[in-house]
């Protein structure tokens, strides 16, 4: 039975339900406004179809949520579409086997079986997928896919994943008649903010945590944010964040221990910055950041203990060449990078690498163009090669390379790096600082990136890494797990 309650404003209503029957009977009746209760349970094999066939609004949402957050578990083939406008999904976990089938999400913002109803406004909060995996590793699936236009994931737990498919997928409409590789799909705006991602492994490529996009419309305009999210003990995989579009930002996330790079795979004109990268795993194989493609900016990261950078691709900061004759789903040179007042600490060298070609795909290499490296600090360089920086094809051309900095690497002085003395390098809340030179020129050239965006930074903000940026577990993820 359905259970009606009444709000203190009167035109809005609650409901009491603990049954995927009782929530489709209520899809007709519910308006802006109201909420809907899941009693707490164990419920196993349900399909939660929150598809009002009202509209919500941005005062005045249609919420679905948890009678207590953590305590509604969903079990076994069980799914939750959220379909429509203005809509809050909260407080539900699925976890366990999962026995979904391949291609399917625990979490998916739209319903499939109706494309033509689009998810724009909506918000999933507070939610976990935990182990949700299935028998077969090589079947693949998501614990959240994104469809629609303008929906966020915040505050949501995600851990356990063993299985192929990314944990967090941003899917593009592809209208009838679409052609792989062009710019014509909508661009999304989504936000993906203060999430929890933890163990997550696979053996093989597909292990990412979080993809924007893919190769067949990686010409897409996402703008999308990735902000304040923590990601730690991702394995084996290369990315941990595999960006497959334009126009979007990572800033403000925290790594910790992980295998994988944030890695700019597909897209351009996409913006990195005020990320901590933090490689200690003790298995060698963490990365920083890759950069692929043209007009990438990736400013003012602080990376720390990257231990994989014996292996070229997963140099603390690797910028690529792409490939003469590049498929689609291959590798554009990365040309007009701005890598600019990012810090490489304690880290294996060479820090930065320009030029870094995949050999396994058997073509030769298309070396990028008018790359500039500014600013950058490289700090305690160990392994193999000591030198700040190395250039893997001499065809690569610079635009800028100036007022960067080593220490304890070689004796050298490699192509605009400068070496300095110990004793100028400076703990900040724990992290070796050095004092910037500011370059105005290649402020100027990120704020007019960035102006796409509508932003606009001061110096300080492009230049200085401030250590309130690094997350604690306990600053995201469920307000029921910490």
């Amino acid at each position: 039975m359905i259970v009606f309650s009444f709000a203190v404003n009167v035109s809005a209503k609650n409901y009491v339900i603990n049954s995927a029957e009782e929530l489709d009977r209520l899809m007709d009746v519910v308006q802006a406004g109201d909420t809907i209760v899941w009693k707490s349970g164990t419920y196993k094999n349900v399909t939660l179809n929150f598809q009002p066939q009202a509209k919500g609004t941005s005062e005045k949402m249609i919420v679905l949520k948890a009678e207590t957050p953590g305590t509604v578990i969903f079990k076994g083939h069980a799914q939750l579409f959220v379909a429509g406008t203005y809509l809050q999904a909260e407080g539900f976990v699925f976890k366990d086997q999962s026995t979904l089938a391949d291609g399917e999400a625990a979490i998916t913002f739209g319903n499939p079986h109706e494309s033509d109803v689009e998810t724009t406004h909506s918000r999933v909060t507070n939610c976990a997928v935990i182990n949700y995996s299935p028998a077969n590793e090589d079947i693949s699936q998501n614990y959240l896919l994104f469809k629609g236009r303008f929906n966020q994931a915040d505050h949501c737990y995600f851990l356990g994943k063993t299985n192929k498919g990314p944990s967090v997928v941003v899917e593009y409409k592809r209208e009838k008649d679409y052609v792989d590789g062009s710019d014509v799909a909508p661009s999304t705006h989504h936000l993906i903010s203060y999430n929890y991602f933890g163990f997550r492994t696979f053996h093989s490529n597909g292990g990412e945590q979080m993809r924007i996009g893919d190769s067949r419309t990686s010409f897409t305009h996402g703008f999308n944010i990735i902000e304040h999210n923590y990601f730690e003990n991702e394995q084996i995989e290369a990315e941990v964040i595999s960006n497959k579009s334009w126009n979007n930002i990572y800033r403000f996330n925290t790594f910790y221990g992980n295998d994988g790079a944030l890695v700019l795979r597909h897209g351009q004109q996409c913006f990195v910055y005020g990320n901590y990268i933090n490689g200690k795993a003790d298995r060698k194989q963490s990365g920083g950041i890759r950069v692929i493609n043209p007009n990438q900016t990736v400013f003012n990261n602080y990376i720390v203990n990257a231990e994989g950078g014996e292996t070229p691709m997963k140099a603390p900061l690797c910028i690529m060449s792409g490939l003469v004759g590049s498929d689609l789903n291959e590798y554009y040179p990365a040309d007009s990078a701005i890598v600019a007042y990012n810090y490489v600490v304690n880290s294996v060298g060479p820090a930065i690498r320009v030029g870094v070609l995949n050999e396994a795909k058997g073509k030769k290499g298309d070396a990028p163009e008018q790359v500039s490296l500014v600013g950058n600090i490289v700090i305690d360089a160990w392994g193999n090669d000591l030198t700040p920086f190395v250039t893997d094809n001499e065809k690569v051309t610079y635009r800028q390379v100036e007022f960067n900095h080593f220490t304890d690497g070689s004796e050298t002085n490699s192509m605009g790096f400068l070496p300095v003395k110990k004793v100028l390098i400076k703990k900040v809340d724990g992290l070796k600082m050095f004092s910037q030179i500011p370059v105005l020129s290649c402020i100027d050239n990120i704020n007019a990136r960035l102006a796409v965006h509508q932003i606009q930074l001061s110096p300080e903000e492009i230049m200085q890494f401030n250590p309130d940026w690094i997350l604690q577990k306990s600053d995201v993820g469920v307000s029921w797990i910490k």
